[in-house]
Order: structure tokens, then C-alpha cells, then sequence
């Protein structure tokens, strides 16, 4: 990894401590002097320094309390003892900390190593959470709301939803969820889980929740559920394109280096009063979409990446289908006990090493030639076939123009850049097939 890969531009790794003086590092510095009345219960910590944060007694802030927020000007300290940042600390939320954000899916593999060598794993690759993910969302929720001037009431119910959006992935993530879209997607599930805990009854006693209006906001419909959709798709890119650039070549890290602050985008998130919102730096926009645009090659919808992708789902399906395995199960507990549990019933299927190049994939223009395909090699060797239909550009945000106009970002930054998104996108599109090598 690049020395300076995720850090802030103006970041002197050189810098020489006295670590007599300072214990832990940096600049001695109270948590109180960093917060922010409009928002005091979510602390943005500057990462164009070395800081060592400490809170009212003289003790420090610990790195692991502090969420790491790469490419931008800012890290993360959510006050989780006061006010309704307590609420994240209910049993509900603790199950996200034990569910890993990318599930099986594997790094890309390095452009021009020799073929004869070949990768295994002993856990799942990454190992940030949908607890860090939803944290980090509903951190910046509450920051850009309160920066567009919406009160500490107005706002709670938001960002209750948007540290919420997530509380449904069931044990083994996104795999797992294919086993029944119905139920297990997250957006599906979200008012099982929340009323399974009770928080429907709290939250709205609380803080006015409605559940009708958060379900649509999670399937991101309405002002509040787009800026849902781009603050999710803002932190999760951040975190995922740190954690492969940091282990892997290719235009993810040329990208980041070339650009360290284009997570900074978040602070570009501007309201027309109460009843819209835009971009208000079209370049910055463009660079994080690009960003996303290559974590969808290189990693979402990279085949090599998602050829594990489909294995817990395998074991799942014919448990969930029996009985075996439920609903209530899968939406209450974690990736370990699921593990622990298929262990039981896969003595030989759950292996210790994880060998995604014991499989092979190819792509195909069409379901015939897919089909074809699977006939032609036998049905013995194949693993598991899909169907990738590319992703959302982005290119609809709404960013501000000269006259302070809002207009899709796509009207503004040219055919050029418009085709670049657009093919990526396209270029994921396929039919493929994952079959075991002889």
C-alpha cells in the first residue's frame, strides 16, 4: 500500500513525536474544543494532523472509538452515551457489528500475476461492519442536516432511519438474502426487525417515528430518501474503496491518490430550503462516481470478486426451505453463528481456508449462449449462474449551477464523462457462469 494511501494530503507521517510527552500521539487536544453545538453529539476530527484526542476527564479517545473516514477531511466520533446516538447502542444494532459489510467477496486479483499462482484465504477478506457502515451513514446524515439548518427535532427521525437503513441484513449479508428476497432483503424485513425490538413503539413515542414514512424512505422515494440513497452510497464507497486500494493495484488507488479528498463530497450536499438538495461542486461529484464506477468493476460486480459470493446461499436455501433454518433466525443473529450453525450440517462444506480459484467463470452476451454453455460442460461442474444488469451512474444528481439553478449532473459535465460512466456501467452487464475446475 502507498504510504500516504487514504490520508489527508496535508498529513506529515514524518512528523517526530515526543512520546514522552505524548503517550499516544499527536497534539494533545479535548474532544470538547472539536464539537460542534449544531451537532454535538456527532465530532468531526480534522485529518490534516496528528491529534490525540481526549475527553473531559483527561482520558484519551481511544483509534478504536474513532470512525476512520478515508479520502476526506474528517474522522468520526459519535457521542453513543447522549441523546439519541444512545439508541444505536440497543441489541439491534449490536448484531450489525457481527455481519462483515462485503460478505465472501474477495479482493481483485493482481493485474499480471502469473497464472500458476494462486490465492486462498483463511477468513472472509474484509472486515469492516454494517454496524461501521451504519454508523458512519448516520453520522452524516446528522451533520448535513444540521448544517442545512434543520432542528435537533426535525432531524431526529431521519437519522434514526439512516442509522436503521441496514438493521435487516441477515446473518451472511447479501448472499443470504438471496435465499428469500421477500423477507430477508433488508428494506423488505425492516419493520419486522424494528418491531421484533419494540423500536417502533419507543421511536415514535420518542421521536415522532412513523414506520409507513421510514419504509419509503429506506427504498429511497422521496427528497429524504434520496439523500438517503447518496449519503449510503457515499460512506460505503469510502470504506470499500479504501480496503482495496490498500491491498490492490488498479484504478480504485490511481483514483484515491490522484484525488484524497473526493469523500468530501458529503459537504458539497446542499438544501433549497427544506424541500430539495444538490451537489454544489459538479467535479468533486463526478470524481466520486468515477470512484464507485470502479469499485462496481473491480470488485461489486467483478466476477473473480463474487465467485464466493453465492456460497452461503447454497447452503442456506434447502435449510430455510425445510425449516431447519428461520427467518427470526437469520434476522437476530450474525455471520458467526451462522457459520457455527452450517458447520453442523456441512461438516465437510465449511472449510477452515476459503479457495476461490478452485472455481472458474465465463461471460456471456446472452441466456442461450449461457445456457449452451452449461450443456456443453455438464451440470456436475457448474457452481452458480447470474445475471448482472450494470448499476445506477449517478449521472441524475442534482448539482447547482452558476445561477444557483439545480439541474441533473449529466447536463453539465459533458458527453465525454456521461459515455465513461455509462460504459463501465455497461461492461458489467452479462450472463455468467461459475463452474469447478477438473
Amino acid at each position: 500500500m502507498p504510504k500516504n494511501f487514504g490520508q489527508h494530503p496535508d498529513l506529515n507521517l514524518n512528523t517526530r513525536l515526543d512520546f514522552k510527552k505524548d503517550m499516544y500521539y499527536g497534539k494533545k487536544i479535548n474532544l470538547q474544543q472539536l464539537t460542534n453545538s449544531h451537532h454535538p453529539e456527532v465530532v468531526l476530527i480534522p485529518r490534516n494532523e496528528l491529534l490525540w484526542v481526549i475527553d473531559d476527564i483527561g482520558e484519551p479517545i481511544f483509534l478504536l472509538q474513532i470512525i476512520r473516514f478515508p479520502f476526506s477531511s474528517y474522522d468520526i466520533y459519535i457521542k453513543h452515551e447522549e441523546g439519541l446516538f444512545r439508541e444505536f447502542n440497543l441489541p439491534a444494532f449490536f448484531r450489525l457489528g457481527g455481519i462483515m459489510q462485503l460478505g465472501y467477496l474477495v479482493p481483485p486479483r493482481p493485474i499480471g500475476l502469473d497464472d500458476e499462482i494462486k490465492f486462498s484465504y483463511t477468513t472472509t477478506p474484509f472486515h469492516h461492519t454494517r454496524f461501521l457502515h451504519s454508523m458512519l451513514v448516520a453520522a452524516i446524515c446528522e451533520v448535513v442536516l444540521a448544517r442545512n439548518g434543520f432542528s435537533e427535532e426535525e432531524r431526529a427521525k431521519y437519522v434514526l432511519i439512516a442509522g436503521a437503513h441496514d438493521i435487516a441484513t441477515p446473518a451472511g449479508g447479501d448472499s443470504v438474502k438471496r435465499v428469500d428476497f421477500r423477507n430477508l432483503h433488508e428494506e423488505n424485513a425492516f419493520s419486522w426487525v424494528l418491531d421484533h425490538y419494540d423500536l417502533i413503539k419507543r421511536w415514535k413515542k420518542l421521536y415522532g417515528f412513523n414506520i409507513h414514512k421510514a419504509k419509503k424512505i429506506i427504498k429511497n422515494k422521496g427528497m429524504f430518501g434520496r439523500l438517503l440513497e447518496a449519503i449510503d452510497r457515499i460512506c460505503y464507497t469510502a470504506v470499500d474503496c479504501f480496503a482495496i486500494g490498500s491491498i490492490r493495484d488498479g484504478n480504485i488507488r490511481k483514483l484515491c491518490l490522484e484525488n484524497p479528498l473526493v469523500m468530501d463530497v458529503w459537504q458539497d450536499i446542499r438544501f433549497v430550503g427544506k424541500q430539495d438538495f444538490g451537489f454544489t461542486n459538479s467535479e468533486r461529484l463526478f470524481k466520486f462516481l468515477m470512484l464507485r464506477a470502479f469499485e462496481h468493476k473491480e470488485l461489486l460486480k467483478n466476477p473473480y470478486s463474487r465467485i464466493l459470493d453465492f456460497f452461503l446461499k447454497k447452503l442456506v436455501a434447502p435449510l430455510y426451505k425445510r425449516g431447519v433454518i428461520t427467518k427470526e433466525d437469520l434476522l437476530t443473529h450474525g455471520d458467526d453463528w451462522l457459520t457455527i450453525f452450517l458447520e453442523k450440517h456441512y461438516p465437510k462444506e465449511i472449510k477452515p481456508i476459503l479457495e476461490p480459484e478452485d472455481i472458474s467463470w465465463k461471460k456471456f452476451d446472452s441466456k442461450k449462449t449461457q445456457r449452451d454453455f452449461c450443456n456443453k460442460i455438464g451440470k456436475n461442474r457448474i457452481d452458480h449462474t447470474e445475471h448482472l444488469i450494470g448499476f445506477e451512474t449517478g449521472l441524475e444528481y442534482k448539482v447547482f449551477t452558476e445561477n444557483n439553478h439545480l439541474v441533473p449532473l449529466r447536463k453539465v459535465i459533458g458527453s465525454e464523462k456521461i459515455d465513461l460512466l455509462e460504459k463501465i456501467s455497461e461492461s458489467t452487464r452479462g450472463y455468467y457462469v461459475y463452474y469447478r475446475n477438473i
